[in-house]
């Protein structure tokens, strides 16, 4: 089985989801809000070596990455770069590997298609070729995982039995389910060393509003007036990345410091998306061009 979340047209459906994301040209400018005093500037696109698209999804302070390329969006696999040095890692022969998370361990983690079941499963990787499986018992046909933190605990999400998402930690191989009050879809993509979770959740797909769960409690991170926000990442200082769409249906990546935002933009991009951030501050993340080809990026913030 293909990982059919990302199979399906990736210009339009975004990483692992089955919630469609309009895409366009975006503007240049963030919206009207107060933005952190740092500008950032791109790496040069990231293409693995003979891919037709290449998606990075994390960086950890070794800037160290991980993500997922492929050919048509058929097949897909795992890599590591640093230093432009390469490395593909699946799981499974089958080539349907999706890297999402490092942390400043080595351990990574992503999805697969998993063995001959038909099923999505999570995973977490140390680097000695093996990968350990992360089924949540109660998703069994499918679970994400999308973030690690230096204590290796792991967050992703589920589908459970009424088809809607559910995030959950991963503690030593105890599963807790992590929901959002008055939210029918919980989806955790990243967590930091304190334990901090951010995520983002959905009531009528594809409108999404971003989430940081501490101390028990879902706070909202949303960008000023946009119409969709999802928190990908979380790194030590607590500051936040993630996607958003603006009113016009366009695609920006966003950093969130101290309740202030600031938009990330691919120079010349029609979408960016930016994922995990790490204690650097340096984001990963992807974007599309004009030829609505799809390019891996590190924004690293000017000192």
């Amino acid at each position: 089985m293909k990982l059919s979340r990302r199979t399906l047209s990736f210009r339009t459906i975004l990483a692992l989801s089955l919630f469609a994301i309009p895409a366009g040209t975006q503007s240049s400018q963030a919206q009207d809000i107060t933005s952190p005093p740092v500008t950032f500037t791109y790496s040069k696109p990231i293409n693995y070596p003979g891919s037709t698209y290449t998606e990075v999804f994390a960086i950890n302070d070794s800037e160290e990455i991980v993500g997922t390329y492929g050919t048509n969006f058929q097949l897909q696999n795992g890599f590591q770069e640093q230093n432009n040095v390469f490395t593909t890692d699946n799981c499974v022969l089958t080539n349907e590997t999706l890297m999402s998370d490092v942390n400043n361990k080595g351990e990574i983690v992503g999805s697969y298609a998993g063995n001959d079941n038909g099923n999505i499963e999570g995973f977490i990787w140390d680097g000695n070729g093996q990968c350990q499986t992360i089924a949540d018992p109660n998703g069994p046909a499918t679970t994400d995982v999308w973030g690690v933190n230096d204590n290796g605990v792991l967050v992703g999400f589920y589908t459970d039995s009424a088809s809607n998402f559910q995030g959950f930690e991963w503690v030593n191989g105890t599963f807790t389910t992590i929901t959002c009050p008055n939210w029918t879809n919980t989806r955790a993509y990243g967590i930091n060393d304190a334990g901090i979770i951010v995520g983002d959740n959905a009531n009528a797909p594809p409108s999404f509003s971003g989430f940081a769960l501490a101390s028990g409690k879902c706070i909202p991170v949303n960008y000023p007036n946009a119409v969709s926000t999802s928190a990908k990442g979380i790194n030590k200082s607590d500051v936040i990345a993630g996607w958003y769409i603006d009113a016009s249906g366009m695609t920006h990546g966003f950093v969130e410091s101290g309740g202030k935002f600031q938009a990330l933009n691919y120079p010349g991009a029609i979408a960016t998306l930016a994922f995990h951030i790490n204690d650097k501050d340096q984001v990963a993340g992807w974007y599309e061009d004009s030829a609505r080809v799809i390019h891996g990026f590190v924004a690293t913030p000017k000192k």
